[in-house]
């Protein structure tokens, strides 16, 4: 397993079979930073791990198969919530990847549905960030809905595989995104040879190279036909990151009526971002950002109402 060291990024291999389940505490050769790094346990040979990717973007999906497929890790795609559900129904997967603004389900709502499911309660659910504001999202989200883990796209090629492991191997359930605590154990840091450090650094750039370019592909705006359907995926990007990231807030003010209000500050930094990439939009008066908002608030009132 190879992992970096938060400060200044020097890479170190630490061998699974020894220390995999433990919570290790690692001290850098380089800048002397100690941290801590969660090593999953090795993949049982008895296991073979199947993972369903539910996400509408193709490219985004042949890139998180690449990472995955690479650690001997199975896959199924899927481009939106109702056949995500009937693909899981039909073959019940370790893992879940869910896009928090999965076409045709909220994030919410794939988390209730498949903990609803005969023989899909004990599937493990990720859920993959829409983040269109990085530095407005520096931190974890509070609340998963229900999920049991939460990943950015840029940490995919380093920690996606971990995450996986772990939640096949684990009986308990992330909190919040956050590696559970295993035996902790103080090691010194192997750093890996210079050709294994050069092949990870390569895939793992090449890995986020790809993620980049399919994140901007999917909301960038321009004057083709697929002008409305990227606008409808920003749009669902904007609700879906502001739900994840202000739980409370959200559900007190769709159930008090003053959704708007409570989050006033949120609704006007993804309004404006919303009318930069589409302008067009606005000025023929398709408010599209305003329905995904009602269509959102109307949804998880009556999910709440059940």
């Amino acid at each position: 397993m190879i992992t970096s060291c938060p400060a200044c990024n020097a890479q170190f291999k630490l061998n699974k079979e020894k220390f995999g389940g433990k919570q290790v505490t690692l001290k850098c050769v380089k800048c002397h930073k100690v941290f801590q790094v969660n090593v999953p346990e090795p993949a049982k040979s008895a296991v073979a791990i199947h993972v369903l990717i539910a996400h509408n973007d193709q490219s985004l999906c042949t890139t998180i198969q690449e990472v995955l497929q690479k650690a001997d890790i199975s896959c199924q795609v899927s481009h939106d919530g109702p056949s995500a559900l009937t693909l899981m129904k039909a073959r019940p997967p370790h893992v879940v990847i869910v896009d928090v603004a999965l076409p045709g389900l909220y994030a919410f709502e794939v988390v209730e549905k498949v903990r609803s499911i005969p023989g899909l309660e004990g599937v493990k659910i990720i859920l993959l960030s829409s983040v269109y504001n990085k530095m407005a999202y520096k931190r974890t989200p509070a609340s998963l809905y229900g999920a049991d883990a939460y990943i950015e796209k840029h940490h995919i090629p380093n920690d996606l595989v971990a995450y996986v492991h772990r939640l096949v191997t684990d009986a308990a359930p992330a909190e919040a995104g956050v590696p559970p605590e295993k035996d902790e154990e103080t090691v010194a840091g192997e750093a890996p040879s210079a050709t294994e450090e050069q092949e990870v650094r390569q895939f793992s750039n090449e890995v986020n190279t790809k993620i980049q370019q399919a994140e901007t592909e999917e909301t960038s705006a321009d004057v083709s036909s697929e002008v409305p359907e990227k606008a409808h995926r920003l749009a669902r990007n904007i609700v879906s990151d502001i739900a994840l990231y202000n739980q409370e807030k959200v559900e007190e003010g769709v159930q008090a009526g003053t959704f708007f209000d409570l989050l006033a500050k949120e609704v006007n930094e993804g309004r404006k971002l919303f009318n930069e990439r589409f302008p067009e939009l606005l000025n023929n008066g398709n408010d599209v950002l305003q329905a995904e908002f009602e269509s959102f608030i109307e949804r998880r009132r009556a999910d709440s109402s059940h």
